[in-house]
């Protein structure tokens, strides 16, 4: 018996418009609890929500970042469930008549995973566990403070194979987001994912000529609910799998992930669209999607990262560097700045490799801190002139990235490192000949064939020039000389 794997996947992202999605409540997240809540998106009798057209622009944006149909007329249904998270006890979402429709995401080349729908609907309120377990929990605190704010769902076709797919898709999908700058990443649950896996048991022997003999028999479908981190999903998938192909799964059921555990425990038998009471919005009216606000958003839209990735390949950069600047909106715009004043192999080198890799190791984004373009032009600059050397550039990019003000001044920083200045031509060669006399019987060494010699006689004359000078170009000048 074999198996082959159907996963789909119901990505929810936090909109970053500045109010929630039907009502003036600021859309922040808040350190004490229940703030930024009103009337409205607590569902008091006689209160009217309205709809945040700047949300509405935003999920439009990604609709027509994934190639997908949007509809002229929309509108919302009331979702009717009794839970501790909704305090109305409904949810307004789109039930029935979607914003968009029918997109698609390519996450390798020529691999394209298909988009069934994407809508629009408030996030319910927060749970808290004093435990951080479900399971075990004396009693369950909610935050009202996250409940109203815009959500965009977005529903793929059970296209993806494995969990590694899975995870390729939500990552490309995080840096389209990323991009279009509709979504801030660094917050708590920003995005997050449930999906959905059943197995294709395949029975009978295998015929060269005709597939399987017998027929396939499908397991029921599992949803694993509300996992953060495409990392997570991945591992909560594998799982799954394996779990599958050793229980027989006789009926639909959600289950949680335990990130801690890592498994997957069961949570309920999995709800049918009827057992929710989907009911048309009556206190909102549809909306009509206009050809100029189709148009306003798409002129809106700013360059993508595959047409980036296109444009980049052309100058000769590598895949692997263009993979290292898409990772960071922000970065990848320091590279078209600077490209026109210096070769662009060489930005992206050093944007990769010593900027990102600083980044990282921070765990931060470009715009979390004070690294400018006006003190990378200076840094770069010092570099190309033969000022600073090449890896004592990176010491310095490593202070500009834990830099907690403004800064006007690459010298600055320089002073404070205490970085060797750089020794000229004439005194490079000076120190080179003063070396190889000095060290005679090791250039005779390295003529007989040790070719490690000349990493004392490079070392020999780095000292001489108190580390003001490129090791590279110190041993490219004594082979011309021996």
């Amino acid at each position: 018996m074999d198996f082959e794997v159907k996963i789909g996947l119901e990505v929810h992202i936090q909109l970053n418009t500045k109010t929630k999605l039907f009502c003036n409540c600021r859309n922040e997240i808040t350190k004490e609890p229940n703030k930024n809540v009103c009337e409205i998106c607590l569902g008091f009798p006689g209160s009217k929500p309205f709809l945040n057209k700047k949300a509405l622009e935003f999920a439009m944006k990604i609709a027509i970042a994934l190639d997908m149909k949007i509809n002229r007329r929309i509108y919302f249904s009331r979702k009717t469930y009794f839970y501790p998270d909704m305090a109305k006890n409904f949810q307004i979402t789109q039930h029935d008549c979607f914003l968009a429709t029918n997109g698609k995401l390519e996450i390798l080349p020529g691999r394209r995973i298909r988009i069934r729908e994407l809508h629009l609907e408030e996030d319910p309120a927060r749970l808290y566990y004093p435990t951080k377990n479900i399971e075990n929990a004396p009693y369950t605190l909610v935050d009202y403070g996250r409940a109203g704010v815009p959500l965009v769902e977005i529903v793929t076709e059970p296209d993806l194979k494995s969990p590694r797919e899975a995870r390729l898709f939500l990552q490309k999908l995080q840096q389209l987001l990323e991009f279009l700058y509709v979504s801030d990443f660094s917050k708590e649950g920003a995005m997050r994912v449930d999906a959905n896996i059943s197995i294709l048991k395949f029975s009978g022997e295998y015929s060269f000529d005709g597939g399987y003999k017998e027929k396939t028999e499908e397991g029921s479908r599992v949803e694993i609910k509300n996992i953060s981190g495409a990392r997570n999903v991945e591992k909560a998938l594998a799982y799954e799998i394996l779990r599958q192909k050793h229980e027989k799964v006789e009926k639909q059921e959600t289950r949680l992930w335990d990130e801690g555990a890592r498994i997957t425990k069961p949570l309920r038998v999995k709800e049918t669209k009827e057992d929710y009471g989907y009911i048309p919005e009556p206190d909102l009216p549809n909306f009509e999607i206009t050809d100029e606000l189709i148009e306003k958003v798409k002129k809106a839209l700013p360059e993508l990262p595959e047409m980036k990735k296109k444009r980049w390949e052309k100058l000769g950069i590598k895949e692997e560097l263009i993979e290292g600047l898409l990772s960071d909106p922000e970065l990848s715009h320091y590279f078209d700045y600077l490209c026109p004043y210096y070769d662009p192999k060489f930005v992206a080198n050093f944007l990769v490799k010593y900027l990102k890799k600083s980044l990282n190791y921070h765990n931060l984004k470009l715009k979390d801190t004070f690294v400018s373009l006006h003190l990378l032009r200076q840094l770069l600059d010092k570099v190309v002139n033969g000022e600073l050397l090449y890896q004592h550039a990176e010491l310095v990019v490593r202070k500009l990235v834990e830099l907690e003000r403004k800064e006007d001044s690459i010298d600055k920083i320089i002073e404070e490192l205490k970085l060797p200045k750089v020794v000229s031509e004439e005194k490079l060669l000076q120190f080179i000949n003063e070396t190889l006399k000095e060290n005679w019987k090791v250039v005779e060494d390295f003529r007989r064939g040790n070719e490690r010699a000349i990493d004392y006689l490079v070392g020999q004359v780095i000292k001489k020039a108190k580390g003001g000078a490129d090791p590279k170009k110190v041993k490219e000048h004594i082979l011309k000389f021996i």
